[in-house]
């Protein structure tokens, strides 16, 4: 039997939710249904659960805020979230699951078919080391790469640089992986902003610690790993100036 503690300040929310799975769902259990982190914390504590269903956006601490006040994250996170925009921006990159609000049976079912699909990964973790990205905690600075085949941390210092196509990014590492992510290049820019990464290009970000040679004249940057990545004319006099700061 797995475990549910449905935390989110909107009353209405919790019952609806609760509802829906004791309806459409079998072989989960809600323990706890409360409307604060701080709530939140404790009931984790206390039931210790196989999954939390976890608004975003609450009074005083946020969802997230809960995954750096408990010892461990040792449960699955499926957040709950009227903002599809923000929901996108955090799990795409931290490969945890989220539900829409209003929420239907579909989206739940599927939801906890992915849950019983992880056998054990937990996203909770993957999302805590985000957050440690965010706030420096993590002293080796790591990413959070999501792909349909799981989850790879890579250190920000063996990235290259980043090619953005579209919805897609891709990330060119010191040791000749590529890695492709389904997250467009501007949610990486905020992500790395203050990391050490520079976009030259609509189309590329680069480590500035693994630049070789810059070629004003023709507009680009020969990189450590031998491609040459294009610096664009807008954001020329921008780059040369965080050159003058290195």
């Amino acid at each position: 039997m797995i475990k549910a503690i449905l935390i989110d300040d909107e009353p209405a929310s919790r019952n609806g939710l609760e509802k829906l799975i004791s309806t459409f769902t079998e072989g989960i259990t809600v323990v706890a249904s409360v409307g604060s982190v701080v709530e939140g914390v404790r009931a984790i504590r206390s039931h210790q659960p196989d999954v939390v269903f976890l608004d975003i956006e609450m009074p005083g601490k946020d969802g997230f805020a809960l995954l750096t006040s408990v010892d461990e994250v040792n449960f699955d996170v499926i957040f709950t979230t009227a903002h599809e925009q923000y929901a996108v921006q955090a799990f795409h990159t931290t490969a945890i699951d989220y539900l829409l609000k209003p929420i239907s049976p579909d989206e739940l079912k599927n939801a906890l078919d992915k849950l019983q699909q992880k056998q054990g990964a937990r996203s909770g973790n993957n999302f805590k080391a985000y957050i440690d990205n965010l706030s420096g905690q993590d002293e080796k600075q790591q990413i959070a790469l999501s792909s349909s085949s799981g989850v790879t941390f890579v250190h920000l210092n063996n990235i290259v640089y980043l090619r953005g196509d579209g919805a897609y990014t891709y990330f060119f590492i010191k040791t000749g992986e590529k890695y492709t992510v389904s997250k467009n290049l501007k949610e990486y820019e905020k992500l790395l902003d203050g990391k050490g990464f520079y976009r030259v290009h609509k189309s590329f970000m680069i480590n500035l610690n693994e630049m070789k040679k810059y070629d004003k004249g023709a507009g680009n940057l020969l990189m450590s790993n031998g491609h040459t990545v294009d610096v664009s004319k807008r954001r020329k006099e921008g780059f040369s100036l965080e050159l003058a700061e290195l």
